[in-house]
């Protein structure tokens, strides 16, 4: 399951859906981990869990939307 070099989306896309097939038993067991903790399905842990690992892949971050202060 080697990822794809590159920076743009269409790399970064097809490196998460490689990630969302199958998880090894290491990445299967945090998978498991982060969804406790964060109290979501396992499911949705395995897609960020993919997001970021693509996304680091490719030296880029997540961009978040910013709170608004009261």
């Amino acid at each position: 399951m080697p990822l794809k070099r590159g920076k743009s989306q269409k790399i970064i896309s097809s490196n998460i859906k490689e990630l969302m097939k199958k998880p090894s038993k290491a990445r299967a067991k945090g998978v498991s981990t982060l969804a406790k903790k964060q109290g979501i399905t396992k499911k949705e842990a395995q897609r960020r869990q993919a997001v970021a690992i693509a996304l680091g892949s490719a030296g880029k971050t997540l961009k978040r939307k910013k709170r608004k202060s009261k």
